[in-house]
């Protein structure tokens, strides 16, 4: 097998696979052998007849075929693996030439694209005060105290208050626990905060020309999380849409920016894992499936209508861009 790569963009690839007739007889053997073991002869058992018998057996169109088949699918994967290249899309197939000597055919790969990368470590991020004041707690122990109203009665603010919630000692330790959780909250919105701050900075850094296909499955994800956010209130796409005055892909249009934004900052946490060698264990993403099935209440039912390795890819996707920030929420100079 011979081959050739030719850049037509920093994210395209022109490949032309060149197979000769010594890898033209070995796919038309793989595809025979594939072929009988799946082939019924009378006497004998499935796949045991004689090759001689078999080979007259066989259907020659769907040998080549076959063949064919095995060709493109091996020389492409092998051409994938010993390049390194992270494939997004394949397409402008073209077959140039097919004889039983050789077979040409070319195809147009769109692949994860280099990128510049901005300056990710030591990023200069200003701190908010996470504190948390008595006045914070005295309105959230006032709504606490509100909510458990009775007949229009308030309850009276004091131990015994506290102790009917169940698991406090008295008011002290009440307020205690909604001060840690005040504060709690609020580290990990800073945390948020200082994280989006800080992946912001980096993608103004970045460059890259990013493949149209990337944005527009980014577009489709916006839609479906859009229709499914819209089911959850009670309504519907279409109606929705005709009420605003908008469509399909006005809306797309709209938001195309934001995915564009969106999508360069997913090849961003991509590349820093890549380079900070950050990675997410299979452990971890059994744990976190186990924990989302573990919802349902049949979970083998469960299992049967989810796509879990679909799932395990999403999750660890997610797991990762976690890592990749905290990373970067670590590597950061804080400021007054």
């Amino acid at each position: 097998m011979k081959y050739q790569l030719k850049k037509t963009k920093p994210y395209e690839l022109g490949l032309t696979v060149t197979l000769d007739k010594v890898d033209l007889d070995y796919y038309l053997n793989e595809a025979r052998k594939s072929l009988t073991n799946d082939l019924k002869i009378k006497g004998f058992r499935k796949g045991k007849a004689p090759p001689d018998l078999v080979k007259d057996k066989l259907d020659k169109k769907q040998v080549l075929e076959t063949a064919f088949d095995l060709a493109f699918k091996q020389s492409f994967a092998s051409i994938l693996f010993k390049e390194n290249l992270e494939l997004i899309d394949a397409g402008t197939f073209e077959i140039k030439e097919n004889s039983p000597e050789k077979v040409i055919f070319s195809v147009l790969l769109t692949v994860f694209p280099e990128l510049r990368l901005g300056n990710y470590k030591s990023i200069p991020v200003k701190q908010k005060d996470a504190s948390v004041s008595e006045e914070e707690i005295d309105k959230t122990v006032e709504f606490i105290r509100s909510s458990k109203k009775v007949s229009g009665t308030t309850p009276i603010l004091n131990d015994d208050f506290a102790k009917s919630l169940g698991h406090f000692k008295g008011l002290k330790e009440l307020k205690e626990s909604v001060r840690e959780g005040l504060k709690e909250e609020k580290q990990v919105k800073e945390s948020q905060r200082v994280q989006a701050a800080i992946l912001d900075k980096v993608a103004e850094d970045t460059k890259i020309e990013i493949p149209s296909i990337l944005i527009e499955r980014q577009l489709d994800q916006m839609m479906l999380d859009f229709d499914s956010d819209l089911h959850r209130s009670g309504m519907e796409l279409g109606p929705f849409l005709s009420k605003i005055k908008k469509t399909k892909d006005g809306l797309r249009n709209e938001w195309k920016p934001k995915a564009r934004v969106l999508v360069k900052k997913a090849l961003i946490l991509k590349e820093i894992a890549k380079k900070e060698s950050i990675k997410v264990e299979s452990e971890e993403i059994k744990e976190r499936v186990n924990q989302f099935l573990g919802s349902f209440i049949d979970i083998g039912e469960a299992q049967k209508n989810i796509d879990l390795p679909k799932l395990s890819d999403q999750i660890r996707q997610v797991l990762l861009n976690q890592k990749v920030l905290a990373f970067l929420e670590r590597e950061a100079v804080y400021i007054s």
